[in-house]
């Protein structure tokens, strides 16, 4: 008779299947990257090639939470899935620069939101003023319209019934040319507040460009000083161990600590 695999067996193995899948997800998981020209292009030091697509690997700069600026060797096609990280060139930033990390993205991250929900309210506004510019429109042509056939009817009636003098004609079409150029001005200034709203929602945008923008370089400035601090200290560190001053012992676990950061 066959043997069926009990319910324990069965629950153990999709148990495995789970986490599995899981660590595919996690591999093929490619952080964003942005363009550093002394490290980009295609490897040529090696054969290195990547593991779905058996193509040439790529060298990329994260641009993504705590891994921001690690560069890393990774699948390089445009099409498809992604093979993902296949080699950190980097090591994980030391934890004081991670953190500093997060909280600038987490800043970015509420500034954007916070002009994302600024545009929307200004692309509403900015409907409404053109529905509104629109309804002028139409009462505009319709007041100019009614004023037409006012002064016709005006002029035709007193013409006939009072013998009105050319001059008092006139002076009625003057009036109407009045009411049509003050018109046309209020349709003008609509169109003014409408592209001043517009100039406004593309200065925020530059904005949150160019606050982006010094930040990382904020960042940098950060990365170049903790590195010339841990190489000050290794320096002393190994000045001690030379001189033989202080417990050889703590001196190499301090530069084992230091080393691993």
């Amino acid at each position: 008779m066959p043997s069926w695999p009990n319910s324990n067996e069965t629950s153990d193995d999709d148990e495995y299947m789970s986490e599995f899948s899981g660590l595919l997800m996690e591999y093929f998981q490619t952080p964003d990257t942005v363009i550093y020209p002394n490290f980009c292009g295609l490897v040529t030091e090696s054969d290195r090639r990547c593991i779905l697509h058996r193509q040439r690997a790529g060298k990329f700069v994260a641009f993504e939470g705590t891994d921001t600026g690690r560069r890393f060797i990774g699948c390089a096609t445009e099409d498809g899935v992604n093979c993902g990280v296949l080699e950190w060139v980097d090591a994980p930033w030391p934890v004081i620069l991670q953190r500093c990390l997060t909280k600038l993205w987490d800043m970015y991250h509420e500034e954007n939101l916070g002009r994302v929900q600024d545009k929307e309210a200004h692309e509403i506004e900015v409907e409404k003023l053109k529905k509104e510019l629109d309804s002028l429109g139409n009462q505009y042509s319709q007041l100019v319209d009614d004023v037409s056939k006012l002064f016709d009817y005006q002029d035709g009636q007193r013409s006939h019934d009072m013998g009105l003098t050319s001059q008092a004609i006139n002076e009625l079409k003057e009036k109407k040319h009045q009411l049509v150029e003050q018109a046309k001005i209020e349709v003008q200034m609509e169109k003014l507040k409408l592209k001043k709203e517009q100039r406004c929602i593309l200065q925020s945008q530059a904005d949150i460009i160019q606050n982006t923008r010094k930040a990382m370089k904020e960042i940098q400035v950060e990365r170049d000083l903790l590195k010339e601090e841990k190489n000050k200290l290794e320096h002393i560190i190994a000045d001690l161990l030379k001189a033989g001053h202080g417990c050889k012992e703590k001196l190499d676990k301090i530069k084992e600590v230091v080393m691993e950061e």
